[in-house]
């Protein structure tokens, strides 16, 4: 009877074993399952050689090239293609959403293989051989929160986005602006400068039929060079803005030789008519994309609380596993190690502590993270209260300074018909009209400083307020 239970048990032992293994080498094969392709490391010379060979006639199919006169939106699309800033920010915002996949994983079992030399009491000895998987018990929620986490985490990502978005808008504006104001500075410097050579002209002819002293030569030699000097500066100002146009658009500055960079009606800031609602404020101070990113940042510290106050509890490691011998392991016949099941159960014991550090350190770090969202938006009321306030200023400025310029050019003309007339000299008229001029500088800074302060407005706001990018679709924000 014992002969035919020993041999009975020997299929069953052999099917154990088998089963096993079977399950030992299916647990290890997915690892080598998933298969990525290699991608080598760019070569920079040819990112180089493609970047400096971006052009933007062929970037919008049946559009009209940006030598026909782009508006802003047109720039703004433009940028929103090519500029490599935004790709980053977009291949980042995808790498982060990668982590909700991570998240939602379960853990896999680990595998230990092991042999063990083993000396009986009745003087036999051999090998035992075994393997256990170890399974990881997850605490309750421990998985929600880790996916939980990963969700805030993406759309913390997603918020720096349209942040980054908005950056480059910016930068687009400020070089287009700065490009057109240069521009017109240029023409106006040109005219200063004709202006001022006319007067040395007629202070040295003056001064040689004795009408005036040669004195007075040396002064008008003086605002000649300032003249110049100013011409020239306005030249380097519209040569940068350029180049900084060319980078906020993601090209070379060789790609926008020769394309005229215009703004209809830039100066005319009566024109500009903000929508300033109670609506629009309360929609700003809780909606732009900083203070949204700084929300999702308490989210995760408060995740992170309540991750640490669960570590209070113990975490379970299941460990299943089995062993056999090669028979060389027995006290007799009848009493043969042949092989062993075995189960085990361990866990962390709260002995010394029950996580107060870590919980600590969460519980402050939620509570930085509350300031910093105080500090944030208190930060965003301020811009918002100070463009609010200078945006009417810096209007009224400019009214004044275009009612001035239109004085001074009024001067100049009576000025110009009293000397056709006969009835004032050469120098009353140049004169004149190098304050008309000097006028029309005037009221130009007073018009760029007024775009500058509604550009704050704008910032302050998060969303254009005037101009054709109120037309583009809202997802260019958020995109």
């Amino acid at each position: 009877m014992p002969g035919r239970v020993a041999a009975s048990a020997a299929p069953i032992r052999g099917d154990l074993r088998r089963r096993w293994v079977v399950i030992a080498l299916c647990a290890t094969l997915p690892l080598g399952c998933v298969s990525v392709p290699p991608k080598p490391r760019p070569d920079l010379a040819a990112t180089a050689h493609n970047f400096e060979t971006r052009r933007l006639d062929d970037l919008y199919p049946g559009e009209a090239p940006p030598a026909s006169g782009w508006d802003r939106a047109q720039w703004l699309n433009a940028a929103l293609i090519l500029n490599p800033d935004l790709a980053e920010a977009r291949a980042k915002a995808i790498a982060v959403a990668a982590g909700e996949r991570t998240a939602a994983q379960r853990p896999n079992p680990t595998l230990n293989l092991f042999g063990e030399y083993i000396a009986a009491a009745a003087g036999g000895v051999g090998w035992l051989y075994g393997l256990s998987l170890d399974f990881l018990l997850q605490r309750p929620g421990d998985r929600d929160r880790a996916k939980a986490t990963a969700a805030l985490q993406t759309q913390a990502a997603q918020s720096d986005l349209a942040e980054s978005l908005w950056t480059v808008r910016a930068q687009v504006h400020q070089a287009l602006l700065d490009a057109v104001y240069a521009n017109e500075q240029v023409e106006l410097l040109q005219q200063l400068l004709d202006n001022r050579q006319g007067q040395l002209s007629s202070a040295e002819a003056r001064a040689r039929v004795g009408e005036i002293s040669f004195s007075e030569v040396p002064a008008a030699t003086l605002e000649l060079a300032a003249a110049q000097q100013r011409l020239e500066r306005a030249r380097a100002r519209g040569i940068d803005a350029r180049s900084r146009l060319a980078a906020a658009v993601g090209v070379p500055a060789a790609a926008l030789e020769q394309v005229p960079l215009t703004w209809n009606g830039w100066a005319d800031i009566d024109a500009l008519s903000p929508v300033l609602s109670e609506e629009r404020r309360a929609e700003a101070l809780i909606g732009r994309p900083d203070l949204i990113r700084t929300l999702h940042e308490y989210d995760i510290a408060d995740t992170a609380v309540r991750s640490e106050v669960a570590r209070r509890w113990p975490e379970f490691h299941l460990t299943p596993g089995y062993a056999w011998d090669k028979g060389g392991v027995r006290e007799n016949q009848l009493n043969e190690t042949l092989h062993d099941n075995e189960i085990g159960l361990s866990t962390e014991l709260p002995l010394f502590n029950r996580n107060q550090g870590a919980i600590g350190e969460a519980v402050a770090r939620r509570e930085l993270a509350g300031k910093h969202l105080e500090a944030v938006q208190a930060n965003l009321f301020e811009q918002m209260e100070r463009a609010e306030r200078a945006w009417p200023h810096a209007r009224i400025a400019w009214q004044n300074a275009a009612s001035a310029a239109i004085t001074a050019q009024q001067q100049s003309e009576l000025q110009q018909r009293a000397l056709r007339a006969g009835a004032s000299d050469r120098s009353s008229a140049l004169t004149a009209a190098a304050a008309a001029t000097e006028a029309r500088l005037l009221s130009l800074d007073a018009a760029y400083e007024a775009q500058q302060a509604f550009a704050e407005l704008e910032s302050a706001y998060r969303r254009p307020l005037d101009g054709p990018e109120c037309d583009l679709p809202m997802s260019w924000r958020t995109e």
